[in-house]
């Protein structure tokens, strides 16, 4: 039967439509992604460059700090983006000094803990310095970077992220050229890109910024920690050992030189991983008006979309580091045995494996605000991660230890899968 008419011509057939709206979603996640995936190439092309022409406790170092970096992001959006994204859903702003404010204090902290843990591990202040800046530069950019996506300014963080690319791909192509790739301008190198990414977000994120060292006031962040954020902090710093007690463990007892392996295979998961904290930014909104909105089938729908591309992207990244592998070995087997690579390679595969399957039930309880829950099953995921970690460390060495980071991620896998349902009956 021919389909009837509009204004507007022939009316979409129901293949027409489902093209759309794939289409659709394509373009959404596309957007999303096309910054973070700018980030883990630059991150991935200056990785194999230090590997090649630093030292092994060098790139360890170099690791070492990318890992620090993460974790000030983790911290940032437990702790600021959280309370932005309510007070936005609730079409209300309150708090905002209070958290940009903390947000530039707890930036300071990191910084000279950074610093501390770099020198410990046997860097030079020259080479720790820059390095400890940029880890706490990078959480203060996830604060503007979110800011930009609740306010449905993507186009800033996008472009926030594809200028601190750009910056880097420019600098290792002169530091290559004129021969001069040491630690420490690897360090000056990412500092100068993480400045250089606040550019996109306009003069308004720095008054805002400054509006707040003037007026805001660090103890009226209180309320906040004890109403929403004291539980997701908790998580997060549980969520952390869980996810790279290794590199704590590796770095501080085995020394930086030790960590290269194992940060080599972290290294080629970096797409999928970087993917995986930036979706969530991107979901935990929407997440929320479904659950504010009872409408459950819309819920089902983005956490099966977000599902589906989480695992794509993870499927993309392992076929790339395969080839890589098969084809240009010489660019990672510096150090390295070929089957030592490839052993790292299939723990990282199955760790990120896991991750992908989980990341979207937690940030469901996130969004639904079950904080508390989520602290007391990292609680129990961090003592296996840390317990198995340390075993195996010491039991079968550095590559053996990633198998611990697997057995924590299985633990929190089978614990939010039923909670993560009983949230959804709950709310849905």
């Amino acid at each position: 039967m021919a389909q009837p008419a509009t204004l507007l011509g022939p009316a979409a057939t129901p293949q027409e439509g489902r093209l759309r709206a794939l289409l659709a979603l394509a373009l959404r996640y596309g957007a999303s992604t096309l910054g973070p995936v700018a980030v883990s190439g630059a991150h991935f092309i200056a990785s194999i460059l230090f590997l090649r022409d630093l030292a092994a406790a060098q790139f360890g170092l170099f690791s070492f700090v990318l890992i620090l970096s993460a974790f000030a992001m983790s911290v940032t959006g437990a702790g600021f983006v959280l309370p932005a994204t309510r007070s936005v859903i609730a079409g209300e702003a309150r708090d905002t000094d209070a958290c940009f404010k903390m947000n530039l204090a707890v930036g300071l902290v990191f910084a000279l803990a950074i610093f501390l843990l770099l020198r410990f591990s046997g860097a030079s202040s020259a080479e720790a310095l820059p390095l400890a800046l940029f880890g706490a530069l990078s959480g203060w950019r996830w604060f503007a970077r979110a800011l930009a996506y609740i306010e449905n300014r993507m186009r800033a963080a996008i472009l926030s992220d594809l200028v601190y690319g750009g910056v880097i791909l420019l600098g290792l192509l002169a530091l290559e050229v004129s021969g001069a790739v040491t630690l420490a301008r690897g360090g000056q190198l990412l500092l100068l890109a993480a400045l250089a990414s606040f550019l996109p977000f306009g003069p308004a994120f720095f008054a805002a910024q400054w509006r707040a060292v003037r007026q805001g006031r660090l103890a009226s962040y209180l309320p906040i920690f004890r109403e929403l954020t004291g539980w997701s902090l908790l998580g997060v710093a549980l969520t952390e050992a869980t996810l790279n007690a290794h590199a704590y463990l590796v770095t501080l007892i085995a020394g930086p030189g030790a960590f290269a392996l194992p940060a080599l295979g972290m290294l080629l998961m970096r797409p999928a991983s970087l993917v995986q904290s930036s979706l969530p930014d991107l979901e935990r909104p929407a997440m929320m008006r479904a659950l504010a909105a009872k409408d459950g089938r819309r819920l089902s729908q983005i956490l099966r979309n977000f599902l589906w591309a989480l695992l794509a992207v993870l499927a993309g990244t392992v076929i790339l580091a395969a080839a890589i592998l098969v084809f240009h070995p010489h660019l990672l087997l510096v150090y390295y045995q070929p089957q030592d690579v490839w052993i790292v390679l299939g723990l990282a595969a199955a760790i990120m494996a896991v991750r992908a399957l989980r990341t979207p039930l937690a940030v469901l309880m996130q969004a639904a605000g079950a904080f508390k829950a989520l602290a007391r099953l990292s609680a129990f995921s961090a003592l296996a991660s840390v317990a198995s970690t340390l075993a195996l460390l010491l039991a079968f060495g550095p590559i053996a230890a990633l198998g611990g980071i697997l057995v924590g991620d299985l633990v929190i896998l089978a614990l939010i899968w039923p909670m993560a349902r009983k949230v959804r009956r709950l709310h849905a």
